[in-house]
């Protein structure tokens, strides 16, 4: 456990490299790499007015089987698109690259879910030796 504590804290003190140019509210979610567009909106008589076009966020409940919780993300509907295309939420946040995820939390959450796999491939690799080993000294036993 001290191995995803460390990486708990260490993500928090570090900047993503491919998010300095996104709004601070795409870096709380998983924006996708969906930004504020501006424009003009025409009138009739032809009159422009600047406006602009955010992206559209929603609130949607995962469910994350690495890491064995339910996580509450702001995400787009191109981000919501993408989620269903990899099959699980799991497998988007593993899976894409850090300059597509675009967000200081997608970044978070990969180190959080590789470090939390490799924890567990480690306790595994360990019950599989106690079990080993336990099983050499009850053959060990019979035999004397």
């Amino acid at each position: 456990m001290s191995m995803i504590n460390s990486a708990i804290s260490t993500m928090f003190n570090r900047t993503n490299p491919h998010a300095a140019h996104l709004m601070k509210r795409a870096q709380r979610g998983l924006y996708g790499g969906r930004l504020i567009q501006y424009g003009n909106t025409i009138s009739f008589s032809h009159r422009k007015t600047r406006r602009n076009w955010l992206p559209n966020a929603q609130m949607k409940t995962y469910h994350s089987d690495v890491l064995g919780t339910d996580l509450r993300v702001n995400v787009t509907t191109y981000t919501i698109r993408c989620i269903d295309k990899a099959g699980s939420f799991d497998n988007y946040i593993l899976y894409t690259k850090d300059k597509d995820l675009q967000s200081e939390l997608g970044s978070d959450l990969k180190i959080l879910m590789k470090t939390t796999m490799q924890q567990k491939v480690i306790e595994q690799l360990e019950l599989a030796e106690s079990q080993q080993q336990q099983q050499q000294d009850g053959t060990n036993v019979a035999t004397a």
